[in-house]
């Protein structure tokens, strides 16, 4: 399968699940540690809130914005927002959480916008459903003005939840109910490398929380709040320790144009 009809089949699955990523992020508003999905992203902002630049009235894309929840996060602290996706259906949520905002369908690896225009860039949750990252990467590096910020996910492939493994054998034996969606996964060096390659000059990866945590809410999902609340300020050091920052469930690139 080659790799356009591989984002093509990422596309058509995203669009089937706008639904429930408006009632994930929906959810949130019960608290960060209701899930593990919930606490990802609540560990997630913590670190955009500490990276991104404060400066007012900055400009910021979101690359693959979904259902527009990081526009709107991004629109309540002062930056002028634009988003892309390439899934209608995740386009109707964004623009509905979003109006007045310039949100529009373009592929990740061909930005409509100009050379060098924005101060910031995001790119949450789609490498990992990329097979080739590299034109995705310039093309976010060709938008951002000298000294813009990209701050962009990617899966690891280490995660201590085993998912690079369970996604393996999901695409293998469909009898186990996993969504047949090939994913790809990171390391934080071949990460730093490609960044690198594309023209940004200083790069950092982070970990953002372990991915221990997804197996206590499989297997006794009633104290996993009790778990997270209490675990999270331990978390949040173990998880981006050096060492250690390969085994989290979330990797996060900071890197500078």
């Amino acid at each position: 399968m080659d790799s356009r009809v591989r984002e093509e089949q990422a596309i058509r699955v995203h669009s089937e699940q706008a639904g429930l990523f408006v009632a994930r992020y929906g959810e949130m508003a019960r608290g960060p540690y209701e899930s593990c999905f919930a606490y990802s992203r609540h560990r997630l902002s913590m670190l955009l809130e500490r990276l991104l630049p404060r400066d007012a009235g900055g400009r910021l894309l979101d690359v693959g914005c979904g259902t527009g929840h990081h526009l709107a996060w991004a629109r309540a602290r002062g930056f002028e927002v634009a988003g892309v996706d390439g899934s209608e259906a995740m386009l109707t949520e964004a623009r509905r959480l979003n109006p007045g905002v310039t949100i529009q369908r373009a592929g990740v690896d061909t930005l409509p916008f100009e050379a060098m225009h924005f101060d910031a860039v995001l790119c949450i949750e789609v490498l990992r459903y990329l097979p080739k990252t590299d034109d995705c990467i310039r093309e976010m590096a060709r938008v951002l003005r000298p000294d813009g910020v990209c701050l962009a996910t990617a899966s690891p492939l280490l995660n201590l939840s085993l998912f690079p493994l369970f996604n393996r054998l999901g695409l293998r034996f469909s009898s186990l109910g996993f969504l047949r969606l090939k994913q790809f996964f990171d390391t934080s060096i071949g990460l730093k490398r490609r960044f690198r390659r594309a023209g940004f000059r200083v790069v950092d990866v982070h970990g953002v929380h372990l991915g221990v945590f997804n197996w206590v809410e499989k297997v006794v999902p009633r104290v996993l709040p009790g778990i997270l609340a209490a675990a999270e300020r331990y978390d949040a050091v173990i998880s981006d320790w050096p060492l250690l920052r390969d085994l989290s469930g979330m990797l996060l690139v900071h890197a500078v144009r």
